[in-house]
């Protein structure tokens, strides 16, 4: 997978590990008060809705992922069916598996 400088130093340690633990439950946390568990589900190639010719458009890797619990007010959109996604541009500080750090 290629990812753009932007991208590389946040997610490629995420994106390496995650094969390792797609059926644990994962903890992300931005910060102690803002964290949600849950399972990760796909990942896939996304932009930023702006047409390819336009100024500021960019294509990244965006991670999908179901909840299972949410602590305060992490910065995602939790859908109806209680996905949500996450890319470099709203990266947890921190993913946990088993009380270790993947990312």
């Amino acid at each position: 997978m290629y990812f753009s400088d932007k991208e590389e130093n946040i997610i490629h340690a995420f994106y390496t590990n995650i094969k390792l633990h797609q059926k644990d439950e994962l903890i992300l946390k931005w910060d102690e008060e803002n964290c949600v568990v849950a399972k990760f589900d796909t990942c896939f190639d996304d932009d930023n809705d702006l047409e390819m010719e336009e100024e500021g458009y960019e294509e990244f890797t965006s991670f999908a992922f179901t909840v299972i619990s949410v602590s305060g007010n992490p910065p995602v959109y939790i859908t109806g069916d209680n996905g949500f996604l996450i890319d470099y541009h709203n990266f947890p500080n921190e993913i946990l598996a088993d009380g270790k750090k993947i990312n």
